[in-house]
């Protein structure tokens, strides 16, 4: 049997949203950025997290196991033939003797020449119908290449969006997450081009009310520092909206403490494709 996503975690399937939580952060801190495979099982424990911490995909993978823990076993293998010895009562039943009259006389009757008739036709028929198979199956095997070929072109672009999304992540996050108190609008500014047009007034809103004020008075900077990303497969596999996940310690220095306070937080970041690079268009802490 295959490992679920809760071995991954190493969780029970009973494991209550906040013990998923928890696991996964521990599967995370294990994480050390650059080490051999550490990209992929960085990514595996965020694909699990991603599915068991989301009510509704949770209930439909666990639908999921249930199916295989029930599906019901092959079927036996189908009887070999009788074993010497069995009884004889279904064997075939002797040939019934030929009519009486010469083989001349017999070809000569009309129910005979009907029969040669009907037979003709039928084989006609039958030679109609495999043509009819045969061209059917062709325009039936030609359509399901095609439609391979087509889903495979889409999983290679999925895959392309997967491996380009994060870097383009990394760079936006070093912007967006960055700031200093004497140049607050230029950092608001630049941060704002990595931004889609649909996210961009919000994030201006927020920055404006939230960090502006904060900052202004406390004389902060802050310095975000990307340690690693990774994307995260989602249902729907659409390649041109990848979610990446990425470690990140934001470095602040202030007046409210004598030594930079150091922040190590998990962000995600929602990229879209557009104009041939990327763009956030959402950003979400854990």
């Amino acid at each position: 049997m295959n490992p679920t996503l809760y071995d991954v975690l190493g969780v029970s399937r009973e494991a209550s949203r906040e013990e998923i939580r928890k696991a996964w952060r521990d599967a995370a801190d294990r994480f050390e950025p650059g080490e051999g495979g550490s990209t992929r099982q960085f990514r595996l424990f965020n694909e699990a997290a991603e599915v068991l911490l989301d009510p509704e995909r949770r209930k439909a993978y666990d639908a999921t196991l249930e199916e295989e823990r029930t599906a019901p076993a092959e079927p036996s293998a189908v009887p070999g033939p009788p074993m010497p010895g069995a009884s004889s009562a279904a064997a075939p039943a002797a040939a019934a003797p030929a009519p009486a009259g010469t083989a001349t006389e017999r070809a000569g009757t009309p129910d005979r020449a009907q029969g040669l008739g009907r037979r003709t036709v039928g084989v006609l028929v039958a030679l109609g119908l495999l043509a009819a198979l045969a061209v059917g199956a062709g325009a039936y095997f030609g359509s399901r290449g095609w439609a391979a070929l087509q889903e495979d072109r889409q999983a290679e672009q999925y895959q392309e969006a997967l491996d380009r999304a994060p870097a383009a992540a990394e760079s936006a996050a070093a912007a967006v997450l960055s700031y200093d108190y004497r140049s607050l609008e230029a950092d608001r500014d630049a941060a704002a081009r990595f931004l889609t047009e649909g996210y961009r007034a919000e994030y201006v809103e927020t920055f404006d009310k939230l960090v502006v004020d904060s900052a202004t008075q406390t004389k902060a900077s802050v310095e975000a520092e990307v340690l690693a990303s990774a994307a995260m497969n989602s249902a729907d596999r659409d390649a041109s909206r990848i979610p990446v996940l990425l470690f990140v310690n934001q470095v602040t220095t202030s007046t409210t403490s004598a030594e930079p306070s150091v922040a190590l937080n998990r962000v995600r970041l929602d990229m879209v494709e557009a104009d041939g690079g990327w763009l956030v268009d959402g950003i979400t802490s854990y």
